[in-house]
């Protein structure tokens, strides 16, 4: 079993800048309505993997212009996390101190915030268990992303990802079994790459005994 992740292209309009509390929710719901903003090179070919996006036009847009022609099915469980405002005002702030106060409330299960991070991880584990078994195409949104990643993790998947720290647009995540992922104990691949998990941990090993890779 081998899922393949996408996060979807950095839409057209971007939120940026600073906002009063109308404004902003304004801007976040602008995002899922622009298309994503960059030119595909050699397209994957989907091979008959079942495609699933989030709704919302940059995921479609995302799975258009980086897969060949194929169907997709938008999967509502793959939607971005809905950001509110942590408040009503007309005070101006950044985009970055909405977003993270946003992200406080959600946490604490604030009621202002349309899905408590409870609720997050309920949407992340009923697709886990939706495509266990199979070898989809998923093509998510960052914040979605980083609790389905966690929840992946803690059901005993290994991820190999394209980028480190925070998630970024168009960024690929392959994710498969720990017993199924390069032999399982017999892991040889990806020593020095951060985005493997089994690889970074044995390099550690390595390290500390002495043998590390040249």
């Amino acid at each position: 079993m081998s899922i393949l992740i996408f996060c979807a292209g950095m839409p057209v309009n971007k939120a940026a800048g600073k906002y009063n509390s109308s404004g902003f929710d304004a801007a976040i719901q602008e995002e899922l309505r622009s298309a994503a903003d960059f030119t595909a090179g050699k397209k994957l070919d989907p091979a008959g993997r079942t495609v699933l996006v989030g709704e919302g036009v940059p995921a479609g847009d995302t799975a258009e212009k980086l897969l060949l022609p194929c169907p997709y099915t938008v999967e509502p469980l793959l939607n971005e996390i809905p950001l509110r405002s942590f408040t009503d005002t007309d005070v101006q702030y950044s985009l970055d101190t909405w977003l993270r106060k946003a992200a406080a409330q959600r946490k604490k299960g604030d009621a202002r915030q349309p899905e408590s991070r409870t609720a997050v991880i309920e949407r992340a584990e009923a697709l886990i268990g939706k495509i266990e078994g199979s070898n989809p195409i998923l093509i998510s949104y960052p914040l979605f992303l980083t609790e389905l990643l966690d929840r992946l993790r803690v059901h005993g998947y290994v991820i190999q990802r394209s980028g480190v720290l925070k998630i970024q647009p168009l960024e690929r995540f392959v994710v498969s079994r720990r017993d199924e992922h390069c032999g399982g104990c017999q892991h040889n691949c990806f020593l020095d790459n951060p985005g493997c998990g089994i690889g970074r941990d044995k390099a550690m090993r390595q390290k500390q005994s002495g043998k590390a890779k040249p």
